[in-house]
């Protein structure tokens, strides 16, 4: 199993969670604002290291840390087999407890286990990826706070559900909101998914919308621009 994109080709059959349209609308999204030293948190198979790899300049070094080993591995195989075979380095590990080679980082992207409310899944490797374990979003957001540089940012992408839950914690670790998107799947649908960008400093956040597919199910000119860096036609 696999996704072929434009530059680069993604093995996931060792992932507990697939490539998915929420990846790569994330991954599309996110503002490089020349960041040179970046973090990939829940990497997966890879795919957002790889598509920030593809989006930045050849002297960027990019960190991504996955818990399971078997996606860390394959993560590992897809880096190796695409163009920046030397651009990004895969750890594995804990968030939590992790420890990386670089103090402080000028962007970091999460992309957590956040289906804490959906049902057990029947695969254990699954559930993790899904649910993950304890609060993910104090965890995560509180462990990437601690690795960011002074004018670094942090996205991540999460379900609408849980805009309370991140929005405390911003509160609490003095995070401010830089940018947002949220996205529908279709015009009539409710916005089921958010895209954030956070920083240190206070700013007036830019907020946004993107919908999916029109009424007919066909991709939008909105989701067609924003990835057609990555998406084959």
């Amino acid at each position: 199993m696999g996704f072929q994109c434009r530059r680069f080709y993604l093995k996931d059959d060792q992932c507990a969670m697939k490539v998915s349209t929420d990846s790569l609308l994330f991954g599309a999204w996110v503002s490089m604002g020349g960041a040179e030293r970046l973090l990939d948190l829940g990497t997966g198979c890879g795919i957002l290291a790889l598509m920030l790899a593809q989006r930045s300049a050849a002297k960027v070094q990019i960190d991504a840390v996955e818990l399971d080993t078997a996606a860390a591995q394959q993560a590992v195989e897809n880096v190796l087999a695409s163009p920046w075979p030397d651009k990004v380095q895969v750890h594995l590990g804990p968030v939590e407890t992790i420890e990386l080679p670089v103090a402080c980082y000028d962007l970091i992207v999460m992309n957590p286990p956040y289906f804490a409310g959906h049902l057990v899944s029947a695969s254990a490797p699954r559930q993790l990826a899904r649910q993950g374990t304890g609060d993910v979003w104090q965890t995560w957001l509180a462990r990437a706070n601690e690795w960011l540089c002074a004018n670094g940012r942090i996205a991540l992408v999460a379900p609408i559900s849980a805009e309370l839950q991140i929005l405390s914690q911003l509160e609490i670790l003095q995070l401010h909101l830089k940018r947002r998107c949220n996205v529908r799947s279709t015009p009539q649908k409710p916005a089921y998914l958010m895209l954030l960008e956070l920083q240190t400093e206070p700013v007036e956040a830019v907020m946004e919308e993107l919908v999916i597919r029109d009424l007919q199910g066909i991709y939008t000119p909105a989701f067609k621009s924003l990835t057609q860096d990555f998406y084959l036609s």
